[in-house]
C-alpha cells in the first residue's frame, strides 16, 4: 500500500514553447528529456524507513502520434513508466504504462509537470490522484533563483514551485502541500511532500517525505 502511494506520489511529483513571448525560461532547461539520463534518489519519510528510487529515460517514441519520452521509474522493486510529452505550453505527462509493452493510459486532461514561461508566478493546476482520492493542485513558481544542497552537490539557480492542494470529498479526505526544486539542465533535485489526511471517523494522520537527488548520470 505505501509502495502504491509512493507511485502515486511521484506520478504527481512526475505529474516548452519555441518563442517565450512573455520572459521567462523555456520548461526543458529544467526538464531534460533526452534519453540515457539517470537520477537516483533517497526518499526519507517520518513513517517509514529510507528508499531508493532510479529515473531512467528512455528512447523517444511515438504513441498514437504524439513524440514521447518514456521514463522509467525503479520505486525498489515498484516499476512503472511515465510518458512525457511537449507542446507550446510545457512538459506534460501524456500518460503511463505499467511495462513497456502494455497499452499506454492517457493522462487526461494533461497534467503538465513545468509550463512556459518559466518565470516567478507563473501558475497552473492538475488533477491527480493519491491511493483512491481524486485531487485538484495548484502549482505555482515560487522562485528562479534558489540555491539547493543535497547529497549530489549544491545546484545554484534553481526554480522552486510549490504545489497546494486538496480532494473534493466532504469531511474525509486527504490534502498535500510540496514543494519541488528543478536545476537547470539536471531536473528535479529536491522535493518536499506533506501529506494530511482526515479518515471517515474524523481521525487525522499525516506524513512528510523528502526525496534528495543522490547521483545523475548525463
Amino acid at each position: 500500500m505505501r509502495t502504491r502511494l509512493i507511485g502515486a506520489i511521484l506520478g504527481f511529483l512526475a505529474l516548452l514553447s519555441a518563442n517565450n513571448l512573455y520572459g521567462g525560461e523555456p520548461a526543458s532547461k529544467y526538464y531534460p528529456l533526452k534519453p540515457d539520463l539517470t537520477w537516483t534518489y533517497k526518499v526519507s519519510s517520518d513513517k517509514s524507513q529510507d528508499r531508493k528510487i532510479v529515473v531512467t529515460n528512455l528512447p523517444a517514441k511515438e504513441v498514437n502520434g504524439v513524440n514521447v519520452t518514456p521514463r522509467k521509474w525503479d520505486m525498489g522493486g515498484m516499476v512503472k513508466y511515465y510518458l512525457m510529452a511537449t507542446d507550446n505550453m510545457g512538459i506534460y505527462r501524456y500518460g503511463e504504462q505499467q511495462d513497456e509493452k502494455a497499452e499506454p493510459v492517457p493522462t487526461k486532461p494533461k497534467a503538465y509537470s513545468l509550463k512556459d514561461p518559466v518565470s516567478t508566478g507563473t501558475t497552473w493546476d492538475i488533477n491527480t490522484k493519491l491511493g483512491e482520492d481524486e485531487l485538484t493542485v495548484n502549482l505555482t513558481v515560487e522562485n528562479t533563483s534558489e540555491a539547493v544542497t543535497v547529497p549530489a552537490g549544491t545546484y545554484k539557480d534553481c526554480v522552486m514551485i510549490q504545489h497546494k492542494g486538496a480532494s473534493k470529498k466532504e469531511g474525509a479526505g486527504v490534502s498535500l502541500e510540496a514543494f519541488e526544486w528543478y536545476a537547470p539542465e539536471v531536473g528535479l533535485v529536491k522535493s518536499m511532500v506533506t501529506i494530511n489526511k482526515v479518515g471517515k471517523d474524523q481521525a487525522k494522520t499525516s506524513e512528510h517525505l523528502t526525496y534528495q537527488l543522490e547521483s545523475f548520470k548525463p
